[in-house]
């Protein structure tokens, strides 16, 4: 039984060692869209390919991703819930690649309009986020605590920060300036 739990705690994946970090900048509220772009290292051996998954109820359109260590774009295709890229080449044992991804995400259910104001409602599992406003929304409400700017465009950004193992909820309401 011991043996079990060392080898379990080895296999977990501990918050402060998680490199994923993903930006948010949402589109006029009726379209339902937003973009996104999240990062993260990929170092798993034998490894050929990366993926982005899309949430359900969600659609990914315009998926691009790029190999940041070199700066070269990966050809990017649809697979049964997800978007797909294969690398160059396989991870070799100690190696890592960090990898970007860009996409149009439309979600009709978790970004909408209500009473005048868009609501964007969003579980987030990354260790850092960033959700910029449309150009000329101010922000109204936030579930959760977070610092805000703004960004050269004078667009509104809210950065969250997720010290948990899982993820917060994140419900923002937004009205026209």
């Amino acid at each position: 039984m011991i043996v079990w739990l060392m080898l379990l705690s080895l296999m977990q994946v501990h918050r402060a060692e998680q490199d994923r970090e993903i930006s948010y900048w949402l589109l006029e509220p009726e379209t339902h869209q937003f973009r996104i772009s999240h990062d993260f290292n990929v170092s798993k051996a034998g490894q050929k390919s990366v993926q982005s998954f899309i949430r359900k109820g969600s659609t990914a359109a315009n998926a691009r991703f790029f190999d940041l260590d070199t700066g070269e774009e990966l050809k990017a295709y649809a697979v049964e819930g997800a978007v797909q890229a294969d690398l160059p080449r396989a991870i070799a044992v100690g190696e890592s690649v960090r990898i970007r991804v860009l996409e149009t995400y439309t979600d009709p259910a978790g970004y909408r309009v209500e009473n005048g104001e868009f609501v964007w409602d969003r579980t987030l599992g990354r260790p850092r986020n960033q959700v910029t406003l449309p150009p000329g929304w101010m922000l109204s409400e936030s579930t959760m605590p977070a610092i805000i700017s703004l960004d050269r465009e004078g667009r509104v950004v809210c950065r969250f920060a997720n010290p948990r193992s899982d993820e917060i909820h994140v419900v923002l309401k937004g009205k026209k300036r």
